[in-house]
């Protein structure tokens, strides 16, 4: 069995070789990761023999943390006990590193059970959200159930959003305006000068909703977050998740920020509650920065290598800053996406109305190299007419 590094030897990875080497150490790898920047060497058995690489999803291949993974198997064992007392103190650590009272802090199985809360409290009655198209759909969906209007605003030339168009859209019939930074699915963000000031402008006239899913994505995390906002009591709400940066996708965990009132109606519209495992793994998580560290450096690694692929074959691409590219194919996403699967790679859903373009999740890099290889193939055989970089 391997031995599992502990957090101060984390801490002491420095440089991305020594993020690789660690984060090989504690993932079961069949071959010992490359080093961030190489090229990824391609599998040498057939892609058809091999089960298919999962690139779908935005999910996090690196994690859970070892820490984590710990926390979760330690708490199995007391399951048998409800996890009020951990919830509780996961929700004070949350809002003592947020800056706010734990009363302006909401727990979710997921940062999309918040999401879903908030689309049907904001949709009820035929009330119209304001959100770029495409984006993340779970809160539109949610308020179209429930009877809500959806108002699309398309992205801008760089697939960003729209901040001015987004506002001009605003009308007395809005009951939120909802954005994703940085963006799901083309990755863009918006400068932290520019949105700010403008969500504290729009939500002097109707709540504002920044999912920041994959805000710890980035390498200055804190420099682009809105969660100040909140503090000085902006009608804003953050939405955080664990199924990202921290690869907890799986055991169901976010978080949001917003006014305690706020809190208290979204809190009516949620039916979930959270597992002693889930919560423990979560307190975990948030205490290793040195695997959040390792991680990010690695996803931005595995990211640019493939933005660099699509460069080489003509393909244009968005300036991503999650844990996925978002790329121009040339054909439409359907089509794209069968050819991929032929060869055993499984990338992301079309999003409706960028029609040729498709989003990749960042997997291991024993995984990028059956993408890459992929890639080469299925671009291969697109013809001549697939538009080229920066068209």
């Amino acid at each position: 069995m391997k031995t599992l590094l502990n957090r101060r030897q984390w801490l002491k990875a420095a440089g991305a070789t020594a993020a690789t080497a660690v984060l090989a150490n504690r993932l079961p790898l069949h071959a010992q990761a490359p080093g961030p920047g190489a090229a990824p060497t391609p599998s040498v058995v057939p892609p058809q023999s091999l089960a298919p690489v999962v690139l779908s999803w935005n999910e996090n291949p690196f994690g859970p943390s070892p820490a984590a993974r710990a926390a979760m198997q330690s708490a199995v064992g007391r399951s048998c006990r409800y996890p009020d007392p951990q919830i509780g103190a996961l929700r004070e650590e949350l809002a003592q590193r947020e800056g706010v009272p734990a009363a302006q802090l909401l727990l979710g199985c997921g940062s999309g059970e918040i999401l879903e809360a908030a689309g049907l409290h904001y949709g009820a009655g035929g009330g119209e959200i304001v959100a770029a198209d495409p984006t993340f759909y779970q809160l539109l969906a949610a308020a179209e159930r429930g009877g809500g209007r959806i108002v699309r605003v398309s992205l801008n030339a760089r697939l960003e959003h729209d901040l001015p168009a987004l506002e001009a859209a605003v009308t007395g019939r809005t009951r939120l305006v909802y954005v994703v930074n940085p963006h799901n699915p083309t990755g863009t963000i918006c400068a932290p000068g520019a949105l700010r000031p403008w969500v504290k402008r729009v939500s002097a006239r109707v709540p504002v909703l920044v999912d920041e899913a994959y805000l710890e994505c980035l390498d200055e995390p804190a420099a682009h977050t809105c969660a100040g906002l909140v503090r000085e009591g902006h009608n804003v709400i953050i939405a955080r998740t664990f199924s990202k940066i921290h690869g907890l996708a799986g055991a169901r965990l976010g978080y949001a920020l917003m006014s305690a009132p706020t809190a208290e109606a979204l809190r009516a519209r949620m039916t979930g509650d959270l597992s002693l495992a889930t919560v423990e793994g979560g307190l975990a998580a948030l205490r290793d920065e040195g695997f959040v560290t390792a991680t990010r450096t690695e996803l931005r690694a595995g990211r640019e290598a493939l933005q660099a692929l699509a460069r080489e074959l003509g393909c244009e691409h968005t300036d991503a800053h999650g844990n996925f590219a978002f790329i121009r194919t040339g054909m439409p996403a359907k089509d794209f996406q069968s050819k991929m699967a032929a060869e055993g790679v499984l990338v992301g859903r079309p999003f409706p109305p960028l029609h040729d373009w498709s989003r990749i999740t960042i997997g291991l890099p024993e995984e990028m190299a059956r993408c890459h290889a992929a890639l080469r193939k299925v671009m291969a055989g697109r013809g001549r007419e697939a538009p080229r970089a920066g068209s």
